[in-house]
């Protein structure tokens, strides 16, 4: 078997980090429905997804911004000082100003997503981010 045919069977390692539970739903059954990604957790607040994180060492982290005990901002700078290879996609509904996309940039986020945009433009930007 090639290298190329072994990596395509290994799917893409993914952690929701959202506060809403049925945006978390959401997340979790668009992706279960492609063959290429797995959910390996799922956090409600950036705290228990900085843990979650280092313990399942997820390839992409699908991270929202505002949340409680610690936001999306500082969860994805500590996450990236321990582990500066996994992708962080922040999904939001704000509309992301430049102060904000600057921000993001120092935390480290990789890809930006707007959650209405979840549906149908996730599992390709999680592809495309996972090979970058």
């Amino acid at each position: 078997m090639s290298n190329a045919v072994r990596e395509a069977a290994i799917p893409i390692r993914v952690l929701v980090v959202d506060d809403d539970a049925d945006f978390q739903w959401l997340i979790r059954l668009n992706l279960q429905l492609e063959h290429d990604t797995t959910v390996v957790g799922v956090a409600e607040d950036g705290e228990t997804g900085i843990a979650l994180a280092l313990r399942e060492q997820p390839d992409v982290i699908v991270m929202d911004l505002m949340m409680p005990r610690i936001d999306g901002f500082e969860a994805t700078k500590r996450i990236k000082q321990v582990r500066p290879a996994v992708k962080v996609i922040v999904v939001t509904s704000y509309s992301v100003d430049n102060a904000t996309r600057q921000k993001m940039c120092r935390s480290g986020v990789d890809a930006i997503l707007g959650k209405r945009d979840v549906a149908t433009a996730l599992a390709p930007m999680i592809r495309s981010v996972a090979q970058s």
